[in-house]
Protein backbone atom coordinates (compact mmCIF):
# COMPACT_ATOMS: atom_id res chain seq x y z
CA UNK A 1 0.00 0.00 0.00
CA UNK A 2 1.13 3.56 -0.83
CA UNK A 3 2.33 5.32 2.71
CA UNK A 4 2.17 8.69 1.34
CA UNK A 5 1.27 11.44 3.65
CA UNK A 6 -0.79 14.35 2.21
CA UNK A 7 -0.86 18.27 4.50
CA UNK A 8 -3.95 17.08 5.67
CA UNK A 9 -2.89 13.68 7.60
CA UNK A 10 -5.22 11.41 5.32
CA UNK A 11 -3.18 8.79 3.31
CA UNK A 12 -2.75 7.92 -0.22
CA UNK A 13 -5.97 5.75 -1.19
CA UNK A 14 -3.09 3.54 -3.31
CA UNK A 15 -3.26 -0.53 -2.38
CA UNK A 16 -0.92 -1.48 -4.59
CA UNK A 17 1.86 -0.63 -6.37
CA UNK A 18 0.91 -0.11 -10.15
CA UNK A 19 3.33 0.95 -12.79
CA UNK A 20 2.82 4.33 -13.86
CA UNK A 21 4.38 6.33 -17.18
CA UNK A 22 7.77 5.75 -15.70
CA UNK A 23 9.25 2.72 -14.33
CA UNK A 24 9.66 4.08 -10.39
CA UNK A 25 6.46 5.87 -10.50
CA UNK A 26 3.30 4.54 -9.55
CA UNK A 27 0.03 5.54 -11.25
CA UNK A 28 -1.01 6.75 -8.40
CA UNK A 29 1.96 9.84 -8.92
CA UNK A 30 4.24 8.35 -5.86
CA UNK A 31 7.65 6.22 -6.08
CA UNK A 32 7.66 2.66 -5.33
CA UNK A 33 9.83 3.35 -2.21
CA UNK A 34 6.75 5.26 -0.43
CA UNK A 35 4.98 1.63 -1.28
CA UNK A 36 5.39 -0.15 1.99
CA UNK A 37 3.98 -3.98 2.71
CA UNK A 38 1.07 -4.52 4.95
CA UNK A 39 3.41 -5.98 7.13
CA UNK A 40 6.32 -3.11 7.05
CA UNK A 41 3.34 -1.21 8.61
CA UNK A 42 1.98 -3.40 11.58
CA UNK A 43 2.93 -2.15 14.98
CA UNK A 44 5.14 -4.88 16.82
CA UNK A 45 1.99 -6.26 18.48
CA UNK A 46 0.65 -7.22 15.14
CA UNK A 47 3.89 -8.62 13.89
CA UNK A 48 4.05 -10.87 16.51
CA UNK A 49 0.92 -12.27 16.12
CA UNK A 50 1.30 -12.88 12.45
CA UNK A 51 4.54 -14.59 12.87
CA UNK A 52 3.56 -16.91 15.16
CA UNK A 53 0.92 -17.92 13.01
CA UNK A 54 3.48 -18.63 10.39
CA UNK A 55 4.90 -20.47 12.68
CA UNK A 56 1.93 -22.26 13.76
CA UNK A 57 2.34 -23.16 10.11
CA UNK A 58 5.39 -24.20 9.74
CA UNK A 59 4.84 -26.37 13.12
CA UNK A 60 1.62 -28.23 11.03
CA UNK A 61 4.39 -28.84 8.19
CA UNK A 62 6.70 -29.95 10.60
CA UNK A 63 9.29 -27.73 10.00
CA UNK A 64 9.23 -26.18 13.10
CA UNK A 65 9.31 -27.79 16.82
CA UNK A 66 6.14 -26.77 19.24
CA UNK A 67 8.43 -25.74 21.55
CA UNK A 68 9.47 -22.72 19.43
CA UNK A 69 5.82 -21.19 19.57
CA UNK A 70 6.66 -20.36 23.17
CA UNK A 71 9.71 -18.76 22.87
CA UNK A 72 9.10 -14.60 23.63
CA UNK A 73 9.84 -12.51 20.66
CA UNK A 74 12.01 -9.76 22.32
CA UNK A 75 9.86 -6.42 22.71
CA UNK A 76 11.24 -2.88 21.42
CA UNK A 77 14.03 -1.31 23.68
CA UNK A 78 17.36 -0.69 23.81
CA UNK A 79 20.79 -3.35 24.83
CA UNK A 80 23.80 -1.58 26.70
CA UNK A 81 26.84 -1.66 24.43
CA UNK A 82 29.71 -3.42 26.38
CA UNK A 83 31.79 -5.05 23.10
CA UNK A 84 34.82 -3.01 23.55
CA UNK A 85 35.54 -2.79 19.75
CA UNK A 86 31.99 -1.28 19.15
CA UNK A 87 32.22 1.24 21.62
CA UNK A 88 35.80 1.83 20.41
CA UNK A 89 34.03 2.03 16.35
CA UNK A 90 31.70 4.59 18.64
CA UNK A 91 33.92 6.94 19.77
CA UNK A 92 35.38 6.83 16.51
CA UNK A 93 32.35 8.50 15.48
CA UNK A 94 33.21 10.99 17.99
CA UNK A 95 36.46 11.86 17.43
CA UNK A 96 36.88 11.75 13.46
CA UNK A 97 33.86 13.95 13.03
CA UNK A 98 34.36 16.82 15.35
CA UNK A 99 35.05 19.95 13.81
CA UNK A 100 37.64 22.13 15.89
CA UNK A 101 37.67 25.17 13.36
CA UNK A 102 34.97 27.62 11.85
CA UNK A 103 32.31 25.46 13.85
CA UNK A 104 30.32 27.99 15.47
CA UNK A 105 26.80 28.79 14.35
CA UNK A 106 23.89 30.48 16.18
CA UNK A 107 22.27 27.39 16.44
CA UNK A 108 25.32 26.97 19.57
CA UNK A 109 23.17 29.34 21.47
CA UNK A 110 24.18 32.82 23.67
CA UNK A 111 27.05 31.88 26.64
CA UNK A 112 24.22 34.07 28.86
CA UNK A 113 21.30 33.24 27.55
CA UNK A 114 21.40 29.77 26.20
CA UNK A 115 19.35 28.68 22.77
CA UNK A 116 16.19 30.67 21.51
CA UNK A 117 16.23 32.86 24.78
CA UNK A 118 17.33 36.41 23.58
CA UNK A 119 17.80 38.44 19.93
CA UNK A 120 19.97 37.67 17.37
CA UNK A 121 22.12 40.66 18.52
CA UNK A 122 23.45 39.33 21.94
CA UNK A 123 23.60 35.98 20.63
CA UNK A 124 26.46 37.12 18.31
CA UNK A 125 27.85 39.22 20.82
CA UNK A 126 28.48 36.15 23.77
CA UNK A 127 28.26 33.16 21.22
CA UNK A 128 28.27 30.02 23.25
CA UNK A 129 31.40 28.17 23.34
CA UNK A 130 32.32 24.95 21.29
CA UNK A 131 33.46 21.56 22.84
CA UNK A 132 36.78 21.14 21.96
CA UNK A 133 35.88 17.10 21.95
CA UNK A 134 33.46 14.42 22.89
CA UNK A 135 34.52 11.94 25.07
CA UNK A 136 31.91 8.86 25.07
CA UNK A 137 31.28 7.47 28.53
CA UNK A 138 28.24 5.10 27.25
CA UNK A 139 25.92 3.52 24.84
CA UNK A 140 22.80 1.87 23.97
CA UNK A 141 21.60 0.03 20.48
CA UNK A 142 18.27 0.33 19.78
CA UNK A 143 16.25 -2.64 19.63
CA UNK A 144 12.88 -2.06 17.26
CA UNK A 145 11.88 -4.90 14.59
CA UNK A 146 9.24 -3.13 13.66
CA UNK A 147 10.91 0.39 11.95
CA UNK A 148 14.17 -1.85 11.01
CA UNK A 149 11.42 -3.87 9.05
CA UNK A 150 10.17 -1.07 7.56
CA UNK A 151 13.57 0.89 6.68
CA UNK A 152 14.24 -2.34 5.33
CA UNK A 153 11.78 -2.54 2.34
CA UNK A 154 12.05 1.02 1.87
CA UNK A 155 16.00 0.69 1.55
CA UNK A 156 15.40 -2.14 -0.78
CA UNK A 157 12.95 -0.36 -3.03
CA UNK A 158 15.48 2.49 -2.86
CA UNK A 159 18.26 0.47 -4.25
CA UNK A 160 16.17 -0.50 -7.24
CA UNK A 161 15.47 2.85 -7.96
CA UNK A 162 19.04 4.02 -7.90
CA UNK A 163 20.01 1.16 -10.84
CA UNK A 164 16.65 2.37 -13.00
CA UNK A 165 17.48 4.98 -15.65
CA UNK A 166 16.57 8.52 -15.09
CA UNK A 167 18.82 10.42 -12.67
CA UNK A 168 22.64 9.39 -12.96
CA UNK A 169 23.36 8.25 -8.95
CA UNK A 170 25.88 10.08 -7.32
CA UNK A 171 27.97 8.68 -4.38
CA UNK A 172 27.95 11.13 -1.20
CA UNK A 173 30.21 9.93 1.80
CA UNK A 174 29.45 12.09 4.92
CA UNK A 175 31.89 12.31 7.55
CA UNK A 176 30.26 10.16 9.48
CA UNK A 177 29.66 7.57 7.07
CA UNK A 178 31.71 5.01 9.36
CA UNK A 179 31.36 0.93 9.77
CA UNK A 180 30.55 -0.25 13.48
CA UNK A 181 31.85 -4.30 14.33
CA UNK A 182 29.26 -6.33 14.21
CA UNK A 183 26.69 -4.48 12.02
CA UNK A 184 25.13 -4.89 8.88
CA UNK A 185 27.97 -2.50 6.56
CA UNK A 186 26.39 0.68 4.86
CA UNK A 187 25.67 0.48 1.19
CA UNK A 188 27.38 3.24 -0.90
CA UNK A 189 25.85 2.76 -3.77
CA UNK A 190 22.60 3.41 -2.42
CA UNK A 191 24.23 6.64 -0.24
CA UNK A 192 23.88 4.40 2.84
CA UNK A 193 25.38 6.33 6.04
CA UNK A 194 25.48 6.91 9.60
CA UNK A 195 24.33 9.85 10.90
CA UNK A 196 23.72 12.05 14.09
CA UNK A 197 20.64 13.81 15.18
CA UNK A 198 20.76 15.85 18.48
CA UNK A 199 17.96 16.53 21.13
CA UNK A 200 17.23 16.06 24.71
CA UNK A 201 17.12 12.05 25.68
CA UNK A 202 13.51 12.32 26.33
CA UNK A 203 13.08 13.06 22.69
CA UNK A 204 15.57 10.50 21.29
CA UNK A 205 14.16 7.76 23.42
CA UNK A 206 10.82 8.59 21.41
CA UNK A 207 12.19 8.59 18.51
CA UNK A 208 13.73 5.08 19.21
CA UNK A 209 10.37 3.96 19.89
CA UNK A 210 8.26 5.41 17.19
CA UNK A 211 10.84 6.61 14.91
CA UNK A 212 10.53 10.51 13.65
CA UNK A 213 7.42 12.72 13.13
CA UNK A 214 7.93 15.25 10.90
CA UNK A 215 5.06 17.41 12.46
CA UNK A 216 7.58 18.33 14.98
CA UNK A 217 10.58 19.56 12.84
CA UNK A 218 10.67 23.17 14.01
CA UNK A 219 9.86 22.86 17.31
CA UNK A 220 12.68 21.19 18.82
CA UNK A 221 16.39 23.86 18.96
CA UNK A 222 16.03 25.04 15.08
CA UNK A 223 16.48 28.22 15.52
CA UNK A 224 13.17 30.53 15.89
CA UNK A 225 12.91 34.52 16.43
CA UNK A 226 11.89 35.71 19.59
CA UNK A 227 8.54 35.09 20.63
CA UNK A 228 8.10 32.67 18.32
CA UNK A 229 7.44 29.12 19.55
CA UNK A 230 8.93 26.77 16.82
CA UNK A 231 11.36 28.39 14.24
CA UNK A 232 11.31 27.40 10.50
CA UNK A 233 13.33 24.62 9.00
CA UNK A 234 15.95 25.79 6.47
CA UNK A 235 14.98 23.53 3.88
CA UNK A 236 11.27 22.54 5.29
CA UNK A 237 9.76 20.43 7.89
CA UNK A 238 12.16 16.84 7.63
CA UNK A 239 14.27 14.43 9.59
CA UNK A 240 17.74 16.35 9.48
CA UNK A 241 20.56 14.81 10.38
CA UNK A 242 24.46 15.92 10.62
CA UNK A 243 27.32 14.34 9.76
CA UNK A 244 29.31 16.24 12.23
CA UNK A 245 28.98 15.49 16.22
CA UNK A 246 29.79 19.16 16.93
CA UNK A 247 26.17 20.56 14.55
CA UNK A 248 24.39 17.75 16.17
CA UNK A 249 25.30 18.77 19.53
CA UNK A 250 24.57 22.55 19.70
CA UNK A 251 20.79 20.55 19.99
CA UNK A 252 21.98 18.38 22.77
CA UNK A 253 20.40 19.36 26.12
CA UNK A 254 22.64 18.13 29.43
CA UNK A 255 20.57 15.16 31.09
CA UNK A 256 19.60 17.04 34.32
CA UNK A 257 17.83 13.67 36.09
CA UNK A 258 18.34 10.36 35.76
CA UNK A 259 20.93 7.96 36.65
CA UNK A 260 23.61 9.87 39.01
CA UNK A 261 26.24 8.92 36.25
CA UNK A 262 24.36 10.46 33.25
CA UNK A 263 23.54 13.80 35.18
CA UNK A 264 25.45 16.78 33.16
CA UNK A 265 26.16 14.36 30.07
CA UNK A 266 24.52 14.92 26.75
CA UNK A 267 22.82 12.69 24.31
CA UNK A 268 23.19 11.86 20.34
CA UNK A 269 21.30 9.75 18.36
CA UNK A 270 23.37 8.11 15.53
CA UNK A 271 20.93 6.71 12.64
CA UNK A 272 21.19 4.76 9.48
CA UNK A 273 19.89 6.58 6.90
CA UNK A 274 19.16 6.06 3.14
CA UNK A 275 20.16 8.83 0.84
CA UNK A 276 19.10 7.62 -2.43
CA UNK A 277 19.42 9.86 -5.39
CA UNK A 278 20.18 13.20 -3.80
CA UNK A 279 19.01 16.94 -4.25
CA UNK A 280 22.08 18.77 -3.68
CA UNK A 281 21.38 22.43 -2.50
CA UNK A 282 24.55 24.40 -2.36
CA UNK A 283 23.03 28.04 -2.56
CA UNK A 284 20.75 30.14 -1.00
CA UNK A 285 18.08 30.27 -4.30
CA UNK A 286 16.52 27.30 -3.82
CA UNK A 287 12.36 26.88 -2.75
CA UNK A 288 11.34 24.55 -0.05
CA UNK A 289 8.31 23.51 -1.55
CA UNK A 290 10.04 22.72 -4.79
CA UNK A 291 12.34 20.45 -2.58
CA UNK A 292 9.73 18.41 -1.46
CA UNK A 293 8.23 17.98 -4.69
CA UNK A 294 12.05 16.57 -6.48
CA UNK A 295 11.47 14.01 -3.32
CA UNK A 296 7.85 12.88 -3.16
CA UNK A 297 6.52 13.29 -6.86
CA UNK A 298 10.19 13.65 -8.42
CA UNK A 299 13.25 11.28 -8.81
CA UNK A 300 15.21 11.98 -5.37
CA UNK A 301 15.35 10.36 -1.80
CA UNK A 302 16.45 13.68 0.03
CA UNK A 303 18.12 16.71 0.09
CA UNK A 304 21.86 17.15 0.76
CA UNK A 305 22.31 20.91 1.79
CA UNK A 306 25.70 22.07 1.25
CA UNK A 307 26.26 25.11 3.06
CA UNK A 308 30.21 24.87 2.74
CA UNK A 309 31.45 24.35 -0.63
CA UNK A 310 29.51 27.95 -1.76
CA UNK A 311 28.39 29.47 1.06
CA UNK A 312 31.46 29.33 2.91
CA UNK A 313 29.20 28.17 6.53
CA UNK A 314 30.49 25.61 8.98
CA UNK A 315 28.26 22.27 8.07
CA UNK A 316 26.61 20.13 5.72
CA UNK A 317 23.39 18.45 6.65
CA UNK A 318 21.48 15.79 5.16
CA UNK A 319 17.33 16.20 5.04
CA UNK A 320 15.02 13.37 4.74
CA UNK A 321 11.08 13.68 4.00
CA UNK A 322 10.45 10.04 4.71
CA UNK A 323 11.50 9.15 8.14
CA UNK A 324 10.91 5.52 6.70
CA UNK A 325 14.61 6.23 4.85
CA UNK A 326 15.93 6.91 8.57
CA UNK A 327 16.44 3.55 11.40
CA UNK A 328 17.74 5.13 14.81
CA UNK A 329 20.87 3.03 15.81
CA UNK A 330 22.39 3.88 18.88
CA UNK A 331 21.95 6.49 21.60
CA UNK A 332 25.14 7.51 22.66
CA UNK A 333 26.29 9.40 26.06
CA UNK A 334 29.06 11.99 25.87
CA UNK A 335 30.50 14.37 27.62
CA UNK A 336 31.82 17.85 26.55
CA UNK A 337 35.06 18.33 26.36
CA UNK A 338 36.96 22.07 26.82
CA UNK A 339 33.83 23.77 28.14
CA UNK A 340 32.36 23.99 31.08
CA UNK A 341 29.81 21.37 32.28
CA UNK A 342 26.02 21.84 32.48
Amino acid sequence: ACNFQYAGGGRCPCTKFEQGEFANMCRCGHKSSVHLSDTAKMSFEEQEILNKLRRRASLHSGSVKFDDLAKPVRRPGFTMVTDKEVLADLQRLLTETHKDHDNWTRDRGCSLHGRNGCATSCVMSHRAPVPTGYQLLRAEKNRNAPIWQTFATTRAAIRQECSSPGVPFSAYKPWSALEVKGEEPLDPCINEWRLFHGSSVQALKSICGSNFRLKLAGSGATWKETGKEAGTPLYGYGVYCAESVTKSDEYASPIEDGLPADIGCCVTLVCRAVGGLCRVVDTNEFDTGELRRDVFDGPYHSVLGDRVSKLGKPFREVVIYDSAQVFPEFLLYYRRLGVPEG
